[in-house]
C-alpha cells in the first residue's frame, strides 16, 4: 500500500492532464480546427479558407449620449425612455434642468422688446425731421420774400430821392453823399439788411438740417433688434438643447440616469446608447499577415459567419468593402491603455441576422468570419 500513497499525486496529475486534454478535444471539435493564433484574434488558414475575428454592428456605429455641448454640468430633470425602447429621428431622450437658461432667455425678448421700441422711436423722429424740413423751408422762402420786399423798398426810396435832387438840381455825382443823410434811405437799408441776414441765417439752418441722415438712428435701431433676436435665438438654443434627442432612429439601450441624476464634462460613463436601425454588418479585422490574401476580387462574394463561442452557429453574408489603410482596431478606442494594434478592416453585409431556428446576431456580438480561400 506504501507505493500506493507515493504514486497517488502522480495518479492525481495524470488524471488532470486527462481532463484538460478531453476539454480541449471537445472544444476543438465544437469550433472547428483553427489555431491558437485565431483564438487571440489572428486568422489562420483553416479548413475552407481564411478566419478572422469580427464584431457585429450598424452601418451607423452607435452613438453615446451624454451633456449637450451648452452645458459644462447639468441635474436631469425627466427620462422619456427605458432600456429597449424604439425610437424615432429627435424623440426627447432626457432633459436637463434649464431654469438658468430659460431665464436667459427672457431677459433676450426683453431685450428684443425694447430694441424694437427704439426702431418704433427712430421712425418717429425720421418723420419729425422730415417735417421739420417742410416748415423751415416754408420760413425760408418767407423771409426770402420778406428779404427782397424790404430791397424793393429801398430800390423805391433811392429812386424817390434821385428824383428829388434831380429837380433841385443836384448833379449825380452829388446824389450818393444826399442819399447818406437821408433818415428814410438808411431806414430801408436797415431792415432790408435785417432780412437778408435773417434769411442767409435760417438757410443755412435748413442746410444743416437736411444734412442730417434721419435714416440712420433707424438702421442703427434695426441693427440693434436683429442682435438682439440673435442673442434670444441662441438663448433658446440653449434651452431647446437642455432636451436631447436622438439624432437617428433606433434602440435605447444601457440607460444609466434618472431624475436628479447630475453629469459634468468628467463623467465616463454615457447617459444611455442608441443602436441604429437598419441593416446588421460584421467589421472583421483582418491581421497585417494575412492582408495579402484579401484583394478586390473579394467584394461581393459570398462569406460565412459563425459565433465566436460555438462554430456550429452558421450565418451568410457578403462583403461590401475592404479597407485600403491599417488602422487601430475600433475596440481600442474604448479601452483606457492605449494599443497600437492594428488591422485592416473587411466590412460585411449579414444576409440574415435572425434566421429561423437560431439566435439572432446582436449589435457588439463576436463573431469568426470565414473570407474563403
Amino acid at each position: 500500500m506504501n507505493w500506493l500513497h507515493k504514486a497517488r499525486p502522480v495518479l492525481i496529475v495524470t488524471g488532470l492532464a486527462l481532463v484538460i486534454g478531453s476539454l480541449i478535444g471537445a472544444r476543438e471539435l465544437a469550433h472547428g480546427s483553427t489555431s491558437d493564433a485565431s483564438a487571440k484574434g489572428d486568422a489562420p488558414r483553416a479548413t475552407g479558407g481564411t478566419i478572422v475575428l469580427g464584431t457585429v454592428d450598424t452601418n451607423t456605429p452607435h452613438v453615446s449620449y451624454g451633456l449637450p455641448p451648452v452645458l459644462s454640468s447639468g441635474t436631469v430633470s425627466k427620462v422619456f425612455v427605458t432600456d429597449r425602447e424604439e425610437v424615432k429621428v429627435d424623440q426627447p431622450l432626457y432633459a436637463f434642468d434649464a431654469t438658468l437658461q430659460q431665464a436667459t432667455v427672457d431677459s433676450a425678448k426683453a431685450a428684443v422688446a425694447l430694441a424694437e421700441t427704439k426702431v418704433a422711436e427712430a421712425k418717429e423722429g425720421k418723420k419729425r425731421h422730415a417735417k421739420n424740413i417742410e416748415v423751415m423751408k416754408k420760413g425760408v422762402e418767407a423771409l426770402n420774400r420778406r428779404a427782397g420786399d424790404a430791397d424793393n423798398i429801398v430800390s423805391i426810396v433811392k429812386a424817390n430821392m434821385e428824383n428829388g435832387y434831380k429837380q433841385n438840381g443836384f448833379q449825380p455825382n452829388e446824389w450818393p453823399a444826399k442819399l447818406k443823410n437821408e433818415p428814410q434811405y438808411a431806414e430801408a437799408q436797415s431792415k432790408y439788411t435785417g432780412a437778408y441776414n435773417e434769411w442767409e441765417i435760417e438757410k443755412a439752418k435748413l442746410e444743416a438740417l437736411e444734412a442730417v441722415n434721419a435714416q440712420l438712428p433707424v438702421d442703427q435701431a434695426e441693427a440693434a433688434v436683429k442682435q438682439a433676436q440673435a442673442e434670444l435665438a441662441r438663448a433658446q438654443i440653449a434651452v431647446d438643447m437642455c432636451v436631447v434627442k436622438a439624432k437617428v432612429a433606433g434602440t435605447v439601450e444601457q440607460v444609466s440616469i434618472s431624475a436628479g441624476t447630475t453629469l459634468g464634462i468628467s463623467t465616463r460613463a454615457p447617459a444611455l446608447l442608441l443602436i441604429p436601425a437598419g441593416p446588421r454588418i460584421v467589421r472583421a479585422e483582418v491581421e497585417a499577415e494575412f492582408a495579402h490574401r484579401l484583394g478586390n476580387d473579394r467584394i461581393g462574394k459570398q462569406v460565412t459567419i459563425s459565433d465566436h463561442s460555438d462554430a456550429k452557429l452558421t450565418y451568410t453574408g457578403v462583403v461590401r468593402d475592404i479597407g485600403k489603410n491599417f488602422l487601430p482596431k475600433r475596440a481600442n478606442a474604448e479601452n483606457l491603455i492605449a494599443s497600437d494594434t492594428r488591422a485592416l478592416e473587411a466590412v460585411i453585409e449579414i444576409t440574415d441576422p435572425s434566421p429561423a431556428g437560431k439566435p439572432p446576431l446582436r449589435v457588439g456580438q463576436r463573431v469568426r468570419v470565414n473570407l474563403g480561400q
